[in-house]
């Protein structure tokens, strides 16, 4: 998705321009996956075909002179959907509370590209997706990021906890095989 830049809606940046006249900043919360293929406008409000949608899990700022901002989502459930290809990735913004729900989402920005495929979405397979911000093109001090509850600084997956778990019995073997040794090499 390198080659992709992110088509910022008005309707998003609408929603920025009235949250900070307000005293407000607009929080990014969520991704989105679609499997339409398109050149996204500034007019667009939704993805054309959406297919999932995950709260934002983490987040990277770059305070340099960039202002750049990494964003993390989850695509982790099992769709009951048939498996799809990701043709299009929407990032949304909240206003109003409350923050981390699918309500009040507002459409900031949309990557796709006609004929291109970015992903591809089955039933069985967890999608961990990055997209880098550029908040430049956006008014100052507009934005900011609110992880959902289950960020990555305190998620543990199951897998990571199985992998956890083998490698320690794997170490008590060795362990005690090592003991063993060492008590035979006494005799």
């Amino acid at each position: 998705m390198s080659a992709l830049t992110l088509q910022f809606t008005q309707v998003g940046l609408d929603a920025l321009l009235a949250a900070k006249a307000n005293g407000k900043k607009a929080q990014i919360s969520h991704m989105a996956f679609g499997d339409a293929s398109y050149t996204p406008t500034q007019t667009q409000t939704s993805l054309q075909s959406l297919k999932e949608l995950q709260p934002i899990r983490d987040d990277n700022y770059e305070t340099d002179e960039n202002h750049q901002v990494t964003v993390v989502a989850l695509f982790d459930k099992k769709i009951s959907a048939p498996e799809y290809a990701i043709r299009e990735v929407g990032v949304f913004i909240q206003i109003d509370e409350p923050v981390g729900s699918d309500e009040n989402l507002i459409l900031l920005g949309v990557y796709s590209q006609p004929n291109r495929t970015l992903g591809y979405r089955t039933p069985d397979v967890k999608i961990l997706q990055s997209v880098t911000l550029s908040l430049a093109q956006l008014p100052s001090d507009s934005v900011e990021i609110k992880p959902g509850i289950d960020n990555f600084n305190v998620l543990l997956d199951n897998e990571l906890a199985d992998l956890t778990l083998v490698q320690l019995d794997t170490m008590h073997r060795q362990l005690k095989q090592e003991l063993r040794l060492a008590a035979l090499e006494k005799l």
